[in-house]
């Protein structure tokens, strides 16, 4: 573990590409469940990747500044190495001013690398590690609509509502979805008793239904126009 303020810093600066790098992956698909050691083996790598890109890009760029102007924009490499610590004392700005502009760097970096992957992720969508709830909710949506969605339960019964929320990510079995709207309607044996089978509009009277993964059958989705409710194709391919 880090032991001085100099090397909590050294460690936040190299840490810091990665971070950026996973939440903004994050943000662009469902998470999934994968080990401790794994997730901060990723950052790591991810980490390191961006900090020697950035590192030989400003290695680059500073020795072909000081080859034509004569001055130094960042600490130079060779001085560094062979002055130590002597020269970071007498070149204090210009070492925070370099380290500072390496992790903007590296950042920038990682960000652009997201940029990437998500644009090929658009053009290549066999491949997704992310769940089928989050694909149909989310990404096949039309803008500007809701899901409709039909939850067809192992008991037989069905529940049919707009979409309100569902769990994105983790254990199939510990996942939820909630329904909701005036529409909301229930379908099966009544819910105060009986045998016959019945179809019940029960939006005026429940505000919302939670329905565990675990209970689930299938499920069947619509999307509806947010304002006029009207069905909306959705484009295939």
């Amino acid at each position: 573990m880090p032991q001085t303020l100099g090397a909590v810093a050294s460690f936040l600066v190299m840490v810091a590409p990665g971070i950026v790098f996973e939440l903004l992956r994050e943000r662009r698909r469902a998470g999934y469940k994968e080990s401790p050691f794994r997730e901060a083996a990723r950052v790591a790598l991810g980490s390191l990747t961006f900090t020697l890109l950035s590192c030989a890009l400003l290695i680059g760029t500073g020795a072909l500044v000081r080859a034509v102007f004569r001055t130094d924009v960042v600490v130079p490499l060779d001085r560094l190495v062979t002055e130590g610590a002597a020269y970071a004392r007498s070149h204090l700005t210009l070492v925070v001013t370099s380290v500072v502009a390496e992790l903007a760097l590296a950042c920038a970096l990682a960000a652009l690398a997201d940029r990437l992957l998500a644009h090929r992720g658009r053009e290549i969508t066999s491949v997704r590690r992310q769940t089928a709830w989050h694909q149909v909710f989310r990404h096949d949506r039309p803008p500007g609509t809701v899901p409709w969605v039909h939850v067809h339960l192992t008991d037989g019964t069905s529940f049919f509502g707009f979409l309100r929320s569902h769990t994105a990510s983790g254990p199939p079995d510990e996942r939820e979805i909630v329904l909701e709207g005036t529409s909301l309607t229930y379908l099966g044996t009544p819910l105060d008793g009986g045998d016959e089978h019945v179809e019940e509009v029960i939006g005026e009277r429940w505000a919302r239904v939670v329905v565990p993964a675990n209970q689930i059958k299938y499920l069947r989705i619509q999307y509806r126009d947010r304002v006029t409710g009207e069905l909306v194709a959705v484009r295939r391919g």
